[in-house]
């Protein structure tokens, strides 16, 4: 159908003073550049001389994974390892692929789950706090599948909700695809959109519930970001787009001639621009409600997110905006997963972040998976050294003991003593 001349000045008006409206105020984002480097030799970290801590303040926190809690022996385990190792506060992670490892009337039971009597989180929420430890429920957000078969409870989000899932440009949706066909797109599962507004108020109701269920004294999330910038074209996000302002996401992604023809090159560009960050603000959306609840249910409890460390790439990859996050207030920290088995690689990636945040609002997440006991003290040693207050290490698994590298710590930088935090 054709459209009068008028009409169609007065539509590409309004996309345009749209653009202007939406990115007028827009917070200054620096990328860390973190190049490789090589490691700095045997006792580089000895002639820095290293800051002494007594554990009374600094942030240890361990990423606990939830095959720790099908069992209250497993749980008991880590629970000793880490007392022994000089942590206080643990990440336990409750919410692994949209399933619950806590009692739930919103989420399904995680099948790996099998005595139907056992409330592990209420069990380790328990013993935890015996040893003066920090619990904070871990949430893996958006994402809440990876396994090469459908879930088997058909109230899984998944299953109750296909039209929730992340669909591509060409309109498949991420529930559809093959776990070859996912791990060629280079994304870690199946993910909600974080664009659709109902999918949001899901993930609210599962934090709201967990908080008031449960004595925990934070919130964590994980994978609160876009998988990457080209899934985000479901019914439910695109028709918010369009409610607010009046073009379909798909003719911007596929450059519609209409569309050119009417605003020109660069007024498509300008759409690109605002349609990345209306995906940004989607992210925002729900972080800015997590932390609204929290203050209304229980000003006590901290949240925080596991996010990427490098923050110019969070923001144009994933439509994570962390950095502005903390400058906001909405985020009590944040720990950028900081997993290079580089020293010199991630003392620069913290460089960057503690001059763009500054030390007091995030805690490196440092890998032990993949490197060396010594490896990871040292970057303990040269990261308090730079200011840094605490951090995380990622993580404990009970089908992969890494006893040796927590002895380690409790030798040397943890050996001081520990207290609750803050």
């Amino acid at each position: 159908m054709k459209v009068a001349k008028s009409q169609a000045v007065l539509l590409g008006f309004f996309l345009l003073a749209a653009v202007v409206i939406f990115c007028c105020g827009d917070i200054a984002r620096a990328s860390v550049r973190a190049a490789t480097f090589a490691e700095p030799g045997i006792g580089a970290a000895e002639r820095a001389g290293e800051i002494a801590s007594d554990g009374a303040h600094e942030f240890r926190a361990l990423w606990v994974l939830r095959n720790t809690l099908v069992s209250r022996e497993h749980i008991d385990r880590m629970l000793r390892q880490a007392e022994r190792a000089g942590f206080n506060v643990l990440f336990v992670q409750v919410r692994g692929r949209g399933d619950a490892f806590y009692l739930s009337s919103i989420e399904p039971r995680a099948e790996a789950l099998t005595d139907s009597t056992f409330d592990p989180l209420s069990y380790l929420i328990g013993e935890a706090h015996k040893y003066r430890f920090g619990v904070h429920v871990w949430l893996n957000t958006f994402l809440v599948w990876s396994a090469p078969w459908q879930p088997r409870n058909g109230s899984h989000v998944m299953m109750a909700h296909p039209d929730w899932v992340a669909v591509l440009a060409d309109g498949r949706s991420l529930a559809d695809l093959s776990r070859d066909e996912i791990e060629a797109t280079g994304i870690e599962g199946v993910f909600l959109a974080p664009g659709n507004p109902d999918v949001r108020e899901h993930i609210r109701g599962v934090v709201r519930e967990l908080v008031t269920s449960y004595k925990v004294d934070g919130v964590h999330l994980d994978y609160i970001r876009y998988p990457d910038m080209n899934v985000s074209y479901d019914v439910g996000t695109r028709t918010d787009f369009m409610r607010r302002y009046g073009i379909d996401p798909l003719q911007i992604a596929n450059g519609s001639r209409s569309v050119t023809g009417l605003l020109g090159a660069s007024g498509l560009e300008d759409l690109r621009v605002l349609w990345n960050k209306w995906r940004v603000s989607s992210v925002d959306a729900l972080v800015d409600s997590l932390s609204s609840d929290l203050k209304a249910i229980d000003p006590d409890v901290k949240l925080s997110a596991a996010v990427i460390a490098d923050p110019g790439s969070a923001i144009a990859r994933h439509a994570q905006d962390w950095p502005g996050w903390l400058k906001s207030g909405v985020l009590d920290f944040a720990v950028p997963m900081c997993y290079s088995a580089s020293t010199r690689f991630v003392e620069n990636q913290v460089r960057g972040i503690s001059n763009l945040v500054g030390c007091d609002k995030f805690f490196p997440g440092i890998a032990i998976y993949n490197q060396s006991p010594g490896r990871v003290v040292e970057k303990v040693r040269v990261l308090r050294n730079m200011g840094v207050k605490g951090f995380s290490m990622f993580c404990y698994d009970p089908d992969s003991p890494r006893g040796f590298v927590f002895s380690e710590l409790s030798n040397t930088v943890f050996a001081g003593g520990r207290s609750s935090w803050p």
